[in-house]
């Protein structure tokens, strides 16, 4: 018994010797600090620099500035003791605007504000909005615009549907220079498209309209493969190595394939369409193997020539037009090996390559596999699918 209430008196001299305590800054204060001094303003596109003297006082860790944007929304940006500068950033217009600048030192203690007015250049994204251009594409509309100032900006794009209501049927972020994007699915008749673009501040454009209002999509249909041929020119490699067969290729059968033999790369092989035609795209499909895609002879970097007369039997290069470098991406980007459910769920749809819409008529395609994802020195491409309007 006496065991227990020594044990109990022990609980309470600990619980009573816990006094809590209030958090607060490692170093105690040390009043408060000095402003910045001797500022200076560089307005750029969507903001400004702000360049200013810190106190030379070791207390002082760095400085922050306050801001709102033409959102409404308040935002901080800060530097340490060993900057001068500041980068203002978030603004969607070209009016003036006010920054309170702070410094602060290690009790967390912050100066008095010293008031900076500065007026942002054009925003990145008012310079994308003037940019777009929505025009007719083969089966829908197609989306081209630039963005010189590479800067990263949300699209949002959108289709009218049965009722006359706009949908958004897809959503890109992008930072690319020039980009081209487009909607497809749609019968040759008047269809309102438009876009809306964001950037990484929530400012948003308006919707985006065509200038003619609608837009009458391009007829657009999947080329008759029954109609192909795999034409064997002189200098093309043959496809029928390891149960693979040249006519797999266009067989629209995407678990066979057709398959060069070892040290055969660049690998050409040429395709007859059987008609003529403006085309509109092409669709790469991977094989899978080994429960792999992004793998072993699987095409990563090809290149596409076509033609419109038949070609000599001896393949002659000087009769082609080069047509585009095509090059497949992984989503994810991760190593050789390793895929996403979204590497996969795009390889099972297949890998898009769009045609200019100046492009002329082509009946015969010639595709040259330069590069695998396995580093392979042959490649297994499963099928090919063309789409386009058929001419004659």
């Amino acid at each position: 018994m006496r065991k227990y209430i020594v044990y109990l008196m022990l609980f309470l001299f600990i619980a009573i010797s816990c006094d809590e305590k209030k958090l607060e800054p490692i170093t105690g204060s040390l009043g408060k600090p000095a402003p910045v001094t001797d500022i200076q303003v560089e307005n750029i596109p969507g903001g400004a620099i702000i360049s200013y003297k810190i106190p030379n006082v070791e207390d002082i860790l760095g400085v922050k500035g306050v801001y709102q944007i033409t959102t409404g929304a308040t935002y901080e940006a800060s530097s340490s003791f060993y900057e001068n500068k500041l980068e203002i950033l978030g603004y969607n217009d070209t009016q003036e605007h006010k920054v309170e600048l702070f410094t602060y030192n290690r009790a967390q203690e912050l100066s008095n504000p010293v008031v900076v007015t500065i007026q942002p250049l054009e925003s990145p994204l008012s310079k994308v909005v003037k940019t777009v251009n929505i025009i007719s594409d083969f089966g829908g509309a197609q989306f081209n615009w630039v963005n010189e100032l590479k800067a990263p900006l949300t699209f949002e794009f959108l289709a009218q549907d049965s009722l006359g209501n706009l949908q958004t049927m897809r959503i890109v972020t992008s930072e690319a220079d020039t980009a081209r994007q487009s909607l497809r699915g749609y019968e040759p008749e008047p269809r309102v498209f438009a876009t809306i673009i964001r950037d990484h501040w929530d400012n948003k454009s308006d919707t985006i309209f065509p200038e003619e209002g609608t837009i009458i999509p391009m007829y657009e249909e999947k080329l008759d493969k029954s109609k192909m041929n795999i034409m064997k020119l002189g200098n093309d490699q043959n496809f029928t190595n390891w149960e693979g067969m040249d006519s797999y290729i266009i067989d629209d059968d995407h678990s066979t394939f057709g398959h060069s033999p070892n040290s055969s790369l660049p690998a050409p092989f040429t395709i007859d369409l059987g008609v003529v035609a403006k085309l509109s795209r092409v669709v790469m499909f991977q094989r899978f193997f080994s429960s792999q895609y992004y793998n072993w002879g699987n095409p990563k970097k090809f290149t596409i020539y076509g033609k419109v007369d038949r070609p000599s039997q001896s393949g002659d290069w000087s009769e082609w037009t080069k047509i585009m470098d095509c090059e497949i991406i992984k989503p994810s980007d991760l190593p050789v090996g390793t895929v996403t459910d979204e590497d996969m769920a795009s390889a099972e749809v297949g890998h898009e390559f769009v045609f200019e819409l100046t492009q002329e008529p082509l009946r015969y395609l010639r595709f040259v596999v330069t590069s695998t994802w396995g580093g392979t020195t042959f490649t297994h491409p499963a099928d090919v699918d063309v789409y386009g309007e058929v001419l004659q």
